[in-house]
């Protein structure tokens, strides 16, 4: 899916980030905080960003966002492990 987003162009120009690099940058900030407010678990959010799941703990280290980790993302874990 694809969101298209209206920005203001001073803002975006003001950003130490190059053309390539600012919608990739919002993707993965959008991620980790829909992933720091709930709203999607860490694999969603990872998929979200387009990164592997330790590239993504990466990213959430780098903005001090802790790893949301209970009951249903460890039984999740198991899960998975006994697919493997």
């Amino acid at each position: 899916m694809s969101i298209t987003l209206d920005f203001d162009e001073a803002a975006l120009a003001s950003l130490p980030l190059g053309p390539g690099e600012r919608e990739r940058h919002m993707q993965i900030e959008l991620a980790c905080r829909y992933y720091a407010r709930g709203w999607l678990s860490l694999a969603q959010a990872a998929r979200m960003a387009g990164l592997d799941l330790f590239a993504f703990g990466v990213e959430l280290g780098e903005r001090d966002i802790p790893r949301q980790y209970g009951l249903t993302e460890a039984q999740e874990d198991i899960a998975h492990a006994r697919r493997q």
